[in-house]
């Protein structure tokens, strides 16, 4: 029964709006005519080429980037500084557009590489960030971790005796990475890539702020500007988004294809892989340690503090051209105040439900796997990471404010809890379900023998032992949650202030010292949460250890 109500929640929340989006694009929005035409103009085929080629161009510059971090946080001495995985969060902490506007900002003439490092360098460094290059590096800062993470995990649970049998058998390394390494890593890379990809075709503050800047459109840009610039057409953006939708589908297709032969074993290793790099291979990691983080960390986030602490921009930043009255400023606005207390209020309910649907998804996918139910479950429970979050906000709009429903959480607060729902489910369910691969079916099989009822087996074992991978999803949610920019654009009522839409408000106003003050709060919010959840799990593991020890 709990599996069928668990299938009508995620019918609801996730097949209906996709497949509004779908029946929109091919009859039309009420009185429109279906737009699907219009994307065999020229000019649409080049903002579809334009989409596949930036979130081509991120994919790989996101790899470069985290591969190479994942190995050495996974295999050698640098795993040690667990301050890294605490850094690595912080540009997925930041609203991408904010990343944008201080790169921008960072390079615009006469701005702070100029002032630092002379007019030519200066720009240079405009001309590589006023590009298609720069905007993909700037959306791969971003997307990163994702992959990152994905990666960590999975070369920590690469067999440390695989490595070593091969070398004994006098194996080079070069085919320990082609008959080892890469089986393994086929499945979590793929999957990486494939989200990191569909998050680049829906990313919205860097297209609508540095795309607009140097002219390349993309699909995102398209749709926002038919749903929020008169003349409105929705029969536009539907077609628009199915689109992005058939691209996700088919990207989806090709990493289930790719991921067929994953080597990934699952469960728990007992000894992992543990490399000892010479000085010379340790500097090169920490080179590119430094590197990922001076792009993706240290430049955007002297930008913004410059930006939120310089009285004049024009103006080299000295003692007597710094302040922090903006900081004064921004907290003392109610609107403000209003946009920060309800993206942390709203992201922690959103966050909270996900994760509450998502150990649900879970428990019924394991118990009840060979069931057809529980599969579609499974499905849909990860299918918003196979499509843009515009496209799920669309649908959301076209579903949710048809005028034959009798009643509809549209126009209330309540529509931004499904929509954080929607998007953070998948977050929470692939880590609930890691978890859940560590738990052995022993210790549910003991319990019943010893007479335990279910209800005392999944608190007192099953809970207990998926506390780590619902803390993490939960913890991934809240912070996507404060953050969180499509759906808090699009469908938030008009008199609700959020953190994300206020800040993108400030810049579209001029405000830039409140718009990088109030980025920096948020910022720093985040992280201390961050840091206090990281402590207190950390505690509980230690205290955990020390008993069975």
């Amino acid at each position: 029964m709990a599996t069928y109500i668990i299938l009508a929640i995620l019918l609801v929340l996730i097949a209906a709006p996709l497949l509004s989006v779908l029946v929109t694009a091919f009859t039309g929005y009420r009185d429109e005519p279906s737009a699907l035409g219009v994307l065999a103009h020229g000019e649409m085929l080049t903002v579809m080429g334009n989409t596949v080629f930036l979130s081509v161009l991120v994919v790989l510059f996101a790899t470069v980037m985290a591969a190479p971090l994942a190995v050495s946080m996974a295999w050698t001495p640098l795993s040690r500084h667990s301050w890294i995985d605490v850094v690595v969060m912080v540009p997925f902490m930041t609203p991408p557009f904010a990343a944008a506007m201080a790169w921008m900002d960072f390079t615009r003439l006469g701005g702070v590489a100029e002032q630092l490092f002379g007019k030519i360098a200066g720009s240079v460094a405009h001309d590589v960030i006023y590009s298609v290059w720069g905007m993909a590096l700037i959306m791969a800062c971003e997307l990163f971790p994702f992959l990152y993470l994905l990666l960590r995990n999975s070369f920590a649970t690469v067999p440390a005796s695989l490595i070593e049998a091969a070398r004994v058998e006098g194996a080079t390394w070069r085919s320990i990475i082609g008959r080892i390494i890469a089986p393994n890593m086929i499945g979590p890379y793929s999957l990486g890539a494939l989200i990191v990809f569909i998050r680049a075709a829906g990313e919205f503050g860097t297209p609508v702020t540095l795309g607009n800047a140097i002219g390349f459109p993309v699909l995102v840009s398209s749709i926002h500007q038919n749903i929020t610039v008169d003349p409105i057409s929705f029969s536009r953006a539907a077609a628009s988004s199915s689109v992005l939708f058939a691209l996700g589908v088919t990207v989806w297709a090709i990493q289930q294809y790719a991921s067929r032969n994953d080597g990934t074993s699952g469960g728990r290793v007992a000894r992992p892989v543990r490399l000892a790099p010479s000085a010379l291979s340790m500097a090169g990691i920490w080179l590119h340690t430094t590197a990922v983080f001076l792009v993706s960390v240290i430049i955007p986030y002297i930008s913004i503090v410059l930006g939120a602490m310089t009285i004049l921009r024009s103006q080299p930043p000295t003692p007597t051209n710094l302040t922090f009255d903006y900081f004064e400023i921004v907290l003392k606005k109610s609107s403000a105040q209003e946009a920060l207390v309800n993206s942390a209020g709203l992201g922690l309910i959103g966050a909270t439900a996900a994760i509450v649907l998502a150990t649900a998804v879970a428990l019924s996918a394991h118990r009840v796997r060979a069931y057809v139910p529980a599969r579609v479950n499974d499905f849909l429970s990860v299918a918003p990471d196979t499509v843009p979050g515009i496209v799920m906000a669309v649908g959301f709009i076209l579903l949710w404010n048809a005028p034959w429903l009798p009643v509809t959480p549209y126009g209330t607060r309540w529509i931004l809890v499904l929509g954080y729902m929607v998007m953070f489910l998948p977050m929470a369910v692939q880590n609930v379900k890691a978890s859940m691969a560590s738990v052995s079916p022993t210790l549910i099989d003991a319990a019943h023998v010893a007479g335990a009822t279910r209800a005392v087996t999944l608190f007192r074992i099953i809970l207990p032992l998926l506390l780590p991978g619902i803390i993490a999803g939960w913890l991934l949610s809240f912070l996507v949650g404060i953050r969180e920019l499509v759906m808090s654009s699009l469908i938030r009522p008009a008199d609700l202030n959020l953190l994300s839409p206020w800040i993108m408000n400030q810049f579209d106003q001029g405000n830039r010292p409140e718009a990088m003050a109030m980025t920096l709060i948020g910022v720093v919010s985040s992280t201390v949460v961050l840091i206090v959840v990281t402590v207190l799990q950390r505690r509980r593991e230690n205290r955990i250890a020390s008993e069975a020890a």
